[in-house]
């Protein structure tokens, strides 16, 4: 293979690197934006796990509406923990399968890198030498003249 075919291909191999690396960049985007989420959801579980505390705490004598009432709150904020707790999970989930996904991409990104690199240096080599052997030539020629 030729100097010039072998930097052709490392030309080739740079740009599928620099369209990983946009795809690496891409998913570490969403990589934040799934952490944001999850920050986001964990305050609002430990905001309602505070709220269920508040209500077992809050035992009095009451009438039996208000009994009813509170039966009904501490319901729905229940369900609501069970809602960010499972989102939660979810998230975590995404997230870790997204982290491994970035992984893969930086991995491919720099293995396309490295073989850009090898194949730069090839073509470097063959030149450096191609130029010796015109050098060797040219110093054979004047020697016989």
């Amino acid at each position: 293979m030729s100097s010039e075919e072998k930097m052709r291909r490392a030309s080739i191999f740079k740009k599928m690197a620099l369209r990983d690396k946009l795809d690496a960049f891409r998913k570490r985007q969403s990589l934040n934006a799934l952490r944001d989420e999850l920050n986001k959801n964990n305050d609002v579980r430990n905001k309602l796990e505070n709220l269920v505390e508040e209500t077992n705490s809050q035992d009095l004598a009451k009438t039996a509406m208000a009994l009813h009432s509170s039966s009904w709150y501490n319901t729905q904020v229940r369900d609501q923990l069970e809602i960010a707790e499972n989102r939660c999970v979810h998230l975590e989930k995404e997230m870790q399968s997204m982290q491994s996904d970035l992984v893969r991409a930086e991995q491919k990104r720099a293995r396309k890198q490295e073989r850009a690199d090898e194949l730069v240096s090839q073509a470097k080599k063959l030149e450096l030498d191609k130029a010796d052997e015109r050098l060797t030539e040219l110093r054979r020629r004047s020697t016989k003249h």
